[in-house]
């Protein structure tokens, strides 16, 4: 199954929005992220209509979009999958695992987020594909698989990232980002303009975007930072933040 281009993803989408529009119901989607979830949002004000997203737990940066009428509740049809291991004898990575289930050949908008924990590895995914991973997502890395749909949502426990502690001019974009990532601020404003980081899930190519704390900024090959304490302007003119810093897996 080959991959969306981008116009057809941007008319699927705004296909769906309307049809939730014309039947005055919620239409679930496929998942998205970034960019895409920009689309969505696009397709929704277009249509009269809301956007809402789901990934299934909150630290989700893969949603299911769902879009439905104003006072039409969301919908979500989107299940966990479960893939476990012998973890006495291999730890297959979050990349073996990935890169496993992507040579399957399902487009990856069918599936949101892959989180790997202690001897397995939990995915939400759409019924149709969710029905066929047991039988076909059988190995990673050379390692054998148990693939399974629970009966209940698992728990999952957010991942802790790496506390740092820093001062910055101002609560702006590039201030934070070049903190987060020790690169220099006219570094970090060519990776913005550059397209290659969200805030909240959505690009941003505005290096001075004020920030807030509980933000969290997604870098396109490095991983994730949350900006989760800002302090009070200190006597030299600077302000005093902590960052956790979720590097790429």
């Amino acid at each position: 199954m080959s991959a969306e281009r981008p116009e057809q993803t941007a008319l699927r989408l705004r296909e769906q929005a309307r049809r939730a529009d014309r039947l005055q119901r919620a239409v679930c989607g496929r998942f998205v992220a970034g960019a895409e979830r920009a689309l969505a949002l696009q397709a929704a004000r277009e249509s009269g209509v809301e956007a809402d997203f789901d990934g299934g737990w909150a630290e989700a940066e893969r949603m299911q979009v769902c879009f439905h009428p104003p006072g039409v509740p969301p919908e979500s049809n989107a299940v966990w999958v479960e893939a476990v291991w012998n973890a006495r004898f291999a730890s297959p990575s979050h990349r073996d695992l990935l890169g496993s289930l992507m040579a399957l050949g399902y487009d990856r908008s069918l599936m949101g987020d892959l989180v790997v924990q202690e001897g397995r590895a939990l995915l939400r995914a759409l019924p149709e594909v969710a029905a066929l991973l047991p039988d076909s997502w059988q190995e990673a890395g050379h390692t054998a698989l148990r693939v399974r749909v629970p009966e209940e949502p698992p728990v999952l426990v957010p991942p802790r990232g790496e506390l740092r502690r820093d001062t910055v001019a101002a609560l702006r974009l590039d201030s934070v980002l070049a903190c987060g990532m020790n690169l220099s601020r006219s570094r970090a404003a060519e990776l913005i303009r550059a397209g290659s980081v969200q805030v909240e899930h959505l690009p941003e190519e505005r290096v001075d975007r004020q920030l807030t704390p509980g933000m969290l900024l997604s870098v396109h090959g490095f991983g994730r930072i949350r900006l989760l304490e800002a302090g009070e302007v200190t006597r030299k003119g600077r302000l005093p933040i902590v960052l956790e810093i979720f590097g790429r897996s």
